[in-house]
């Protein structure tokens, strides 16, 4: 996924007018100060203590772009000024922050009420709807700072996201519903807007790639890329220049993730599969998958950005008592790889003389997704398992000797009736380790309800 600017912060610090304010000042200091080295682009700080104040901070902020406020409760604070600051911004996150009191040299607990504070407050955030996050720490403790910057990092996943492009090279593949999107919905929902461009325009752009590009690539191919059997030049330079079209269209319209028609696609029409195309596109930076899945590409997307490595989609092959062989025919990010990316020409029936990748897939613990619309609700189903090494196996069809494709046996965290009955789509997005409540987090701030 492409850098995002940095979240633009409000910091408010809460107190009473009547308490210490020297004492305040200096748990003001520290919060701000552990603020202001954390990667976030703090565009203002406001002290609240009175009606007065919150009347000047309401006129000195307005306008102004903020993905986040940080409420920094000092003491104990009157509701009404800071909802007078916040009622109308009530799409914009909180992270309400309080530190507790301290305790003298006697063994005296001396408390600013932060927590009355904080506890007076909430009912009311929620009743207007905020998306909150507390940190409510201990008398005589630190700033918890790091606790701070990560909820900020995943705001400021939240706001990639929104911001993601994702390019289409055709629609629904095989005219398989579980691909259809809805246009006008998503971006409404998440501002995320899918654009379509024609196989007319990626063959054009197939062309223009000249033979000296198209003979670095497949240079290049060779080099990096381990071989299973003999593939021509000439196979090389179709795949080299599909990817030459893809790669030029997501880095001229600055995409998130991109995916082309492939078995009503490339493969009809081209005689060529794009696993080879698509495999060197894919990354942490670039989502891509098969089929035109486009709330395939949303998962990617969102789990690309709370992990910031690449995610992967797989197909659900098989299924056993425990475990799902999942898997791809012939495509894979190089990062899900375990002995680098391995290739071999491969024929199914007589449509397809393509490339297919054949590398063997990294075992361990994982996090799986699938973005879906039912009902006229977003919804993201989520879960966690472990990725097994997978048994020999082919697809029905393909032309002996048949390639090893890239899969694995998933064992989900949750009964095999279960998981098949929530299982949104015939295929899930796949990333490395445990990102269960990082998900889940950023899925608050978008509003989008998680089915685990």
């Amino acid at each position: 996924m492409k850098n995002a600017k940095q979240l633009n912060v409000i910091m408010l610090h809460l107190g009473e007018a009547m308490y210490p304010q020297d004492y305040l000042a200096d748990v003001i200091q520290k919060v701000q100060e552990a603020v202001a080295g954390m990667d976030c682009n703090l565009l203002g700080c406001y002290k609240v203590m009175s009606e007065k104040d919150a009347g000047m901070c309401r006129k000195s902020i307005e306008g102004m772009p903020v993905d986040l406020f940080i409420l920094n409760f000092v003491s104990w604070h009157i509701t009404p000024y800071v909802m007078h600051i916040l009622k109308n911004n009530t799409r914009i996150p909180l992270l309400i922050w309080g530190i507790g009191g301290t305790t003298d040299e006697t063994g005296k607990l001396h408390s600013p009420a932060a927590a009355a504070g904080i506890t007076g407050f909430l009912p009311v955030a929620k009743e207007f709807g905020f998306t909150v996050k507390v940190i409510l720490q201990k008398p005589d403790s630190v700033p918890a700072a790091e606790e701070a910057a990560h909820f900020i990092h995943l705001a400021a996943c939240a706001k990639k996201i929104r911001e993601s492009r994702i390019g289409l090279i055709g629609y629904a593949d095989m005219g398989l519903y579980t691909c259809a999107y809805d246009k006008t919905a998503l971006f409404k929902k998440l501002g995320i807007d899918i654009e379509d461009y024609s196989g007319y325009e990626i063959m054009n752009r197939m062309e223009q790639c000249t033979r000296e590009q198209a003979a670095e690539i497949v240079a290049d191919i060779r080099e990096h890329l381990k071989f299973e059997n003999q593939i021509s030049d000439k196979v090389l330079e179709k795949a080299a220049r599909l990817y030459y079209a893809m790669k030029s269209k997501a880095d001229g319209s600055e995409l998130d993730a991109i995916s082309i028609k492939c078995v009503n696609g490339t493969t009809d029409h081209l005689g060529l599969n794009p696993c080879l195309a698509q495999s060197l596109l894919a990354g942490k930076d670039l989502s891509v998958i098969c089929e035109c899945d486009a709330y395939g590409l949303v998962t990617s997307i969102l789990l690309a950005a709370v992990t910031g490595h690449a995610a992967a989609f797989m197909e659900h092959y098989e299924v056993f008592e425990k475990e799902v062989l999942v898997g791809v025919c012939g495509f894979i990010p190089e990062e899900f790889t375990e002995n680098g990316v391995k290739i071999r020409a491969a024929n199914l029936g007589e449509i397809n003389t393509g490339i297919s990748n054949v590398s063997k897939v990294r075992t361990g613990e994982v996090t799986f997704a699938r973005f879906y619309q039912t009902g006229g609700a977003f919804k993201l189903f989520l879960s966690k398992g472990i990725a097994k090494a997978a048994p020999k196996w082919t697809e029905l069809g393909w032309e002996e000797p048949t390639p090893d494709f890239p899969a694995v046996l998933l064992e989900p965290s949750i009964p095999m009736e279960e998981y098949l009955d929530k299982v949104p789509g015939q295929h899930i997005i796949m990333v490395y380790g445990d990102w269960m409540e990082d998900v889940k987090t950023v899925c608050r701030l978008l509003d989008i309800e998680v089915v685990q």
